[in-house]
């Protein structure tokens, strides 16, 4: 799998709907976790950190990267 950073475009939320979930690209979870591109994959591999192919790019839910970030920094301070 080769990553490529992009950004994600912010859309309005119109009144009625369901909020939007936002994704990370793959660069932007590396920053967040503080892991290179082999550790992320690994830990996609591993069904750590789940990840969507949209429109042939890699996606992670924002959410999941915080929660797996919090929880690894957890394990550092231990």
């Amino acid at each position: 799998m080769t990553m490529t950073q992009t950004t994600v475009e912010e859309r309005p939320q119109t009144r009625g709907t369901s909020p939007d979930i936002d994704l990370v690209g793959p660069l932007e979870a590396c920053e967040m976790l503080v892991v290179d591109e082999s550790e992320l994959l690994e830990m996609v591999n591993e069904d750590r950190l789940s990840a969507y192919r949209l429109g042939g790019h890699i996606r992670f839910r924002a959410v999941d990267v915080v929660r797996l970030a919090r929880t690894c920094h957890q394990h550092e301070a231990d």
